[in-house]
């Protein structure tokens, strides 16, 4: 299996007087703490900007940058054109999840029940042949190339196993209405759609959504505070189940909330105050 793994990222001349070194990543989960303040969504917008060859953004914070990915160093400047990062970048597989709830600005059009977090989640599931893939155009593989339809299906079982093993407690379970084809919960009889859960129900699915169809692939994800909403119980199993899905994803994540490493992660944390260059 090939390598997509961050190792190491320094960042120079950040707010025009600190200097970050964050080495030795490790391969499978990597939690940044720290207090308010200390520079953690600074340093994840920072990274982020960085596996999005967003030249713009970065120039605004008025960094220099060095990365190394795999076997390989990217450097950024101030002075590095766009282009130039997008090739350095070609072949690595990035992905942010965020799941901050903020209702949509134009509400009264798009329906009472709609916001962005719930725009998102209804993108991911039912938004076909769009820029990023869908749960919809998963199931599709299974039609249009019949000698997958096996491996497809035993993994949208598995990925439905993981939702009802998460959903147990509630007494939901996940499956697809055969008259309407869309996505549902069934709560003691009753159709629950999407749009009727919880904002800490549809973060949570949008998390485990966007991992299953990364399709195993090895891929560097990044999570800024993936705990908001989120029941503790959830946030204890959260790296487990994202494991499960995904054995090959690298995990990096910032948090307030010591639940999130409390079953077996201690050992994967970082502390802000640690990575500032002395």
């Amino acid at each position: 299996m090939e390598t997509n793994l961050i190792h190491g990222i320094e960042i120079f001349n950040l707010w025009k007087k600190i200097d970050f070194c964050w080495k030795d990543l490790n391969p499978d989960v990597n939690i940044l703490i720290g207090i308010n303040g200390s520079g953690k969504t600074t340093l994840f917008n920072i990274i982020d900007a960085i596996f999005t060859a967003d030249v713009k953004r970065l120039k605004a914070y008025d960094v220099s940058v060095n990365a190394w990915i795999n076997d390989f160093t990217i450097e950024y400047t101030p002075k590095t054109p766009s282009g130039e990062l997008k090739k350095a970048l070609e072949g690595v597989r990035y992905l942010k999840i965020s799941t901050f709830d903020v209702p949509m600005k134009d509400k009264p059009k798009a329906g009472k029940e709609y916001s962005q977090l719930y725009n998102e989640l209804h993108n991911i599931v039912y938004n076909i042949g769009g820029d990023s893939p869908s749960f919809s155009d998963y199931r599709l593989k299974a039609t249009n190339f019949p000698e997958q339809a096996t491996c497809i299906n035993e993994r949208i079982r598995m990925f439905y196993d993981t939702v009802n093993r998460l959903f147990a407690k509630t007494e939901k379970t996940i499956e697809i209405d055969p008259h309407t084809n869309h996505l549902i919960f069934i709560d003691h009889g009753e159709t629950i759609p999407l749009y009727k859960l919880s904002s800490g129900e549809k973060q949570l699915l949008i998390i485990l959504l966007r991992v299953f169809l990364m399709e195993e692939q090895p891929y560097i994800l990044l999570m800024d505070e993936p705990e908001i909403s989120l029941h503790i119980e959830w946030q204890y199993r959260l790296f487990e189940e994202i494991r499960g899905l995904n054995p090959n994803c690298q995990i990096i994540t910032s948090t307030h909330s010591p639940s999130l490493f409390g079953d077996g992660w201690g050992d994967k944390l970082f502390f802000v105050e640690d990575l500032v260059k002395k």
